[in-house]
C-alpha cells in the first residue's frame, strides 16, 4: 500500500518537475560542439518513394565517404524499393564502410512509439553495426532520459546518441539539455548532400554524421526549446549526443534532493531558536529550491524537485497547524506565553523528567498591578518578567498560567547548585520593570519541585505550593525533594537530630582548594559544611542550615564548623603548607557580639594564625543594623581576621553592606564568574567587578569555575583567585594535604 501511494504521489507530481526542467531549458542558450552534422529530406514533396529516398541515402553516402567523415548513422529504416539495382549498389555501398557506418532499428517492444517505426529490411542490416534509436517521451510527449543502452531478448545495443558521441562506451542514461541551440547545428539536406552541391562538403571530414528524417509518418516529440515544440526523433538524439560532448545531462534523483533538503531544514531549525531567525531561515531555505534551479539549468543536469517541494508545502502545513494549535489551545491570551496546559503536554511527553526541576515563580500583588495597567501595557509587563526568568538563555521556554504563576523547566545536570542559581536569578528577576515610562516593582518568590515518581500535574501543584509558602526575606527559594516529600515530620526532630550529629560528629567539612589565577598554585580553600545523615544520607547544606536557624541552633552549627577550619589552618600550617581557609558565617549572626566572642575562643583553643583565616559573609541583604555589624566586624578584624563578601552582584544590599562594612576581599558570584567565556555581558560584568575590587584595594576571588576556557578568561581579566569544579571539588582535608605536599614537592624538584 505504502509502495502504491508512493508511486501515485511521484506520478502526480511529475508536471511539476517537467515544468521546472522546461523552465531551465529556457534559461541558457548554449552552442553545440560542431562535431555532429545533421541531414535530413527538406524536400516538402508527399508521397516519395523508396526508390528516391534510397537513391538519396546512396548519392549522400558517397558523397560523405569522399569527404572522410568519421561516423555515418542512418536513423531511418532503410526498405527494399523497386530498383534492384539500387538497392544492391546501397548494399554494397553499406558493407564497404561498415567500420563507420550504423544503421538503427527500435528493440523494446513495450515502447508504444516503436509501433509507429517500420523495421527496417535485413537486406541492408545483414553484418551492418545496429544502435537503438528506441526513445520513450513521457505522458506530454517530451523525451527527459534515453538509455545507453537498449536490449531484448537477442541482443543489447547502444543508443544512437551513445554511438554518435562515445562509439557505444557510456553505460548510464543520458539527460538531453534542451538549452543547447540547435539552430546553430550544421544541417543539410539529404538531397542536396547527394547531388554534391553543398557549399559544407568540406567541413564534413572527421566529423559525426546522422541521417534521419526520412520518414515523415513517424510520431513527433515535443522539446521545450522549440517555439513550435514538435521536433522528430533524431534531432532529440542529436542534443542528447552534444549534452554527453559537453560532460552534462546528470540526473539527481529525489532519493538524494529530498535528504538533503530535510537535512538542511532539521539543521536550520536547530539553529535558528527566536522566531524573526527562523522567518529568515525559511526564506533562505526556499530561496535554495531556486538556486538549484539555477545551477542545474547551468550544469544541464535533471534534478527532482517536485517530492521536496511537496514535502516542504506538507511541512508548511503541519507548522501552520501547530502554530494555531499553540496559538489558541496552548497559549495565554494575555502574555502569549505558553500557558500551564503546555507545560503539562511538555513534561509529560520529557524523556528525562527524574532529572528535571519544576520551577514556579510566584508574583505577588500581581493582580493590583494589573487592575492599574490597560491590556496592551498587561502584556508588556508580564512578557518583561518572563524574560527576566530566562537569564538570556534563548531555549529555555517561560510559561505562565495567566495569573500570578510563571514556570519554567531546569535540569540538575546544567544546574549542580540549584539554589544558589535560583537566588541569583529572584535577585535579578526582581528589579523594577520599566512600562509605559513608569517603572513598575516586581516582587516574587520561586517555589522549586524536585521529587521523582509522580505525575506530572502533581508536580507542578508541589511547585506552585512550594512558592506560595517561600518567604520574601528569609526564604525566597523552596525547593521541595523526595526527601522532603517523604518525610515532613523529620524537621520537627531536627534540633535532637542536629544534637546527636554534632556529638557523633558527623557535620563535618569538606575543603574546596582555591587558587593563584595567575600562577596556577593552590594558596587556600573555602571550606564547606557537610552532614551524613543515617537515615537520610548527605543532606544539603541549604537544608540543614536554613533548620538551624529556625531552630534557633545556628550558633552550634558555626561553632563545629569554624573549629574544624581553624584546624585545618593550624595542621596546614605545621606542615609548610598554604593555610589559608574561607568559613562562612551568615549575616544574620553579626546582631550581637556572640559571634565575636566565639572567634576570639576558637582561635585560642585551636592557635590557628588569625591571618590565614577570611570569614566570607553570606547574605548582606538581611543586616538589619549596619552600624552593629560594623561594630562587630572590626572587632574580630583586630585579631587579624579579614572579611570577604560572599556572592557579590546577586543581592540587592551587596554595593550598600560593600560600602558600610571593611571588607578586604570581594567575592564574584559563579552567576557571572562561569559565565565570562560564553557571555560577553558576563565578561563586561566582571571585568568591571575586577576594576572595582582593584581601585578599592580589595582581593578579588572568582567561584563557579567550571571549564578551561572559563579559567583562562578570568586570567586574562587579572583575576586574583578562583576555584570550581574545574581546579577541583570540594574534598576531605587529608586529601587536600595531600594535594598540597604534591605541589610543594613538585616546586622544589623545578627550582633544584
Amino acid at each position: 500500500m505504502f509502495v502504491a501511494m508512493l508511486l501515485a504521489v511521484v506520478t502526480i507530481l511529475r508536471p511539476l518537475d517537467i515544468a521546472i526542467w522546461s523552465v531551465q531549458s529556457k534559461m541558457f542558450n548554449r552552442a553545440p560542439s560542431g562535431e555532429i552534422v545533421l541531414v535530413t529530406d527538406q524536400s516538402q514533396q508527399l508521397g516519395k518513394s523508396r526508390l528516391r529516398t534510397n537513391l538519396n541515402v546512396l548519392n549522400a553516402v558517397k558523397q560523405l565517404d569522399d569527404q572522410g567523415a568519421r561516423l555515418i548513422v542512418i536513423d531511418s529504416p532503410l526498405q527494399r524499393s523497386a530498383s534492384l539495382q539500387i538497392d544492391r549498389e546501397l548494399r554494397s555501398v553499406l558493407e564497404q564502410n561498415k567500420d563507420r557506418i550504423v544503421l538503427t532499428r527500435t528493440v523494446r517492444k513495450d515502447i508504444d512509439e516503436n509501433e509507429l517505426v517500420e523495421a527496417g529490411s535485413p537486406f541492408f542490416e545483414q553484418g551492418m553495426r545496429i544502435a537503438s534509436s528506441d526513445i520513450q517521451p513521457d505522458f506530454l510527449g517530451f523525451v527527459w532520459g534515453i538509455e545507453a543502452n537498449y536490449s531484448n531478448s537477442e541482443a543489447a545495443y547502444p543508443s544512437v546518441w551513445n554511438t554518435i558521441a562515445s562509439d557505444g562506451r557510456a553505460h548510464s542514461a543520458i539527460y538531453p539539455d534542451y538549452s543547447i541551440d540547435t539552430s546553430q547545428l550544421l544541417h543539410l539536406d539529404l538531397a542536396t548532400l547527394g547531388g554534391g552541391e553543398s557549399s559544407a562538403l568540406e567541413s564534413l571530414r572527421g566529423k559525426s554524421i546522422i541521417i534521419g528524417d526520412l520518414d515523415r509518418d513517424r510520431r513527433s516529440l515535443k522539446a521545450p526549446d522549440e517555439s513550435d515544440g514538435d521536433v522528430f526523433p533524431t534531432l532529440v538524439q542529436v542534443i542528447a549526443a552534444e549534452t554527453w560532448l559537453r560532460g552534462a545531462g546528470q540526473f539527481v534523483g529525489s532519493w538524494l534532493t529530498i535528504p538533503a533538503f530535510g537535512l538542511l531544514l532539521v539543521l536550520g531549525l536547530s539553529l535558528s531558536h527566536k522566531d524573526r531567525t527562523r522567518r529568515i531561515f525559511y526564506l533562505a531555505w526556499l530561496s535554495a529550491f531556486g538556486i538549484i534551479v539555477v545551477l542545474g539549468a547551468m550544469a544541464g543536469m535533471r534534478i527532482m524537485l517536485a517530492e521536496p517541494l511537496f514535502l516542504a508545502f506538507l511541512y508548511a502545513i503541519l507548522r501552520a497547524t501547530f502554530n494555531f494549535r499553540r496559538r489558541h489551545l496552548y497559549v495565554d491570551p494575555r502574555s502569549r506565553l505558553l500557558n500551564f496546559a503546555a507545560l503539562r503536554r511538555d513534561l509529560a511527553s520529557s524523556t528525562d523528567i527524574d532529572r528535571t526541576a519544576i520551577v514556579v515563580a510566584k508574583i505577588a500583588r500581581l493582580d493590583a498591578i494589573l487592575a492599574n495597567l490597560n491590556p496592551y501595557e498587561q502584556g508588556q509587563y508580564l512578557r518583561q518578567i518572563a524574560a527576566r526568568l530566562t537569564l538570556g538563555d534563548a531555549k529555555l521556554v517561560v510559561y505562565h498560567d495567566g495569573g500570578k504563576y510563571f514556570s519554567f523547566l531546569l535540569s540538575d545536570t546544567e544546574y549542580p547548585d540549584l539554589q544558589a542559581h535560583l537566588e541569583g536569578l529572584r535577585a535579578v528577576a526582581s528589579q523594577a520593570v520599566t512600562v509605559g515610562q513608569r517603572a513598575i516593582d516586581v516582587s516574587m518568590t520561586i517555589g522549586v519541585d524536585h521529587s521523582n515518581n509522580k505525575l506530572p500535574s502533581s508536580r507542578i501543584s508541589s511547585a506552585i505550593a512550594a512558592a506560595d509558602q517561600a518567604r520574601e526575606t528569609y526564604r525566597p527559594v523552596f525547593i521541595i525533594t523526595d526527601f522532603e516529600a517523604d518525610s515532613e515530620a523529620w524537621d520537627y526532630s531536627l534540633q535532637a537530630r542536629l544534637e546527636d550529629a554534632l556529638s557523633e560528629n558527623r557535620i563535618w567539612i569538606k575543603l574546596q582548594p582555591q587558587i593563584d589565577l595567575q600562577t596556577g598554585l593552590i594558596v587556600g580553600a573555602e571550606a564547606l559544611a557537610r552532614w551524613v545523615d543515617q537515615q537520610h544520607g548527605e543532606i544539603s547544606p541549604a537544608r540543614f542550615i536554613l533548620q538551624c536557624e529556625r531552630a534557633g541552633r545556628l550558633d552550634e552549627l558555626t561553632k563545629r564548623i569554624l573549629r574544624l577550619s581553624l584546624e585545618a589552618s593550624r595542621s596546614l600550617q605545621d606542615d609548610g603548607l598554604p593555610p589559608r581557609i574561607s568559613v562562612n558565617v551568615s549575616a544574620i549572626q553579626f546582631v550581637d557580639h556572640r559571634i565575636a566572642d566565639m572567634v576570639e575562643a576558637m582561635l585560642a583553643e585551636t592557635g590557628a594564625d588569625p591571618a590565614q583565616i577570611i570569614i566570607e559573609i553570606t547574605e548582606t541583604a538581611r543586616i538589619e543594623d549596619f552600624r552593629v555589624a560594623r561594630e562587630i566586624m572590626e572587632r574580630i578584624a583586630r585579631s587579624g581576621i579579614r572579611f570577604s563578601i560572599d556572592d557579590f552582584g546577586i543581592a540587592s544590599a551587596n554595593l550598600d553592606a560593600l560600602y558600610r562594612l571593611p571588607f578586604s576581599e570581594l567575592k564574584i558570584d559563579r552567576m557571572f564568574a562561569g559565565a565570562t567565556a560564553s557571555d560577553p555581558m558576563a565578561r563586561a560584568i566582571v571585568g568591571n567587578m575586577l576594576n572595582l575590587s582593584r581601585d578599592l584595594g580589595l582581593a578579588n576571588v572568582a567561584e563557579g569555575i567550571e571549564d578551561i576556557a572559563t579559567l583562562d578568561m578570568l586570567r586574562d581579566l587579572g583575576g586574583d583567585l578562583g576555584q570550581g569544579f574545574c581546579i577541583a571539588r570540594p574534598q576531605t582535608f587529608p586529601l587536600l594535604q595531600e594535594t598540597m605536599r604534591l605541589q610543594r614537592d613538585s616546586s622544589i624538584q623545578r627550582s633544584g
